[in-house]
């Protein structure tokens, strides 16, 4: 898969740690109900991925910022 996406991981725990920190930098200065949308996007994004769905072409964290 790492080939497939041109991602480098070691392993396992090197993936999730990487989700880790996206996930933190998600949900970063954000309000709790704000969180809570998010949590649920980054959820809905997961079972997506296990159900083996394409992705969506827009992206549902993106705040329209720069960088974000």
């Amino acid at each position: 898969m790492s080939d497939e996406f041109g991602w480098d991981f070691s392993g396992a725990a090197d993936a999730k740690a990487e989700i880790r920190l996206a996930v933190e930098y998600l949900l970063a200065g954000t309000t709790s109900s704000a969180r809570g949308d998010i949590v649920r996007e980054i959820i809905q994004i997961v079972r997506d991925v296990a159900n083996g769905l394409p992705g969506d072409s827009t992206d549902p964290l993106d705040d329209g910022l720069p960088g974000g």
